[in-house]
């Protein structure tokens, strides 16, 4: 097998995850965290932001005392849109505290 078509070389849509998402959830994120060899990534997902919110809420408590955790990426699988910097703006604002 040639180099170039080995599936370690081939690239999707760079700037959607839609692909490998493992669920149906309309809201899914990446949270990336410092293993003891690698970098590992988590998912969180929700119906909706408020739940994508929890679930990342909860996911960052479990990793509390991992090195370096943070949100690299959510996305609407629906409409297929990379919603990141408004969803962290958001987030680090507040917006979907406990009402």
């Amino acid at each position: 097998m040639l180099k170039k078509n080995m599936p370690s070389q081939i690239r999707q849509n760079q700037t959607s995850v839609t692909r490998y998402v493992p669920h149906s959830m309309r809201y899914h994120a990446e949270i990336q965290y410092e293993g003891e060899v690698a970098m590992r990534m988590v998912c969180c997902a929700g119906d909706n932001l408020d739940e994508l919110a929890t679930d990342i809420s909860e996911q960052l408590l479990r990793l509390e005392k991992a090195l370096l955790p943070q949100i690299i990426h959510v996305e609407d699988i629906f409409n297929q849109e990379v919603i990141t910097d408004d969803f962290l703006e958001d987030y680090n604002n507040g917006v979907y505290n406990d009402r």
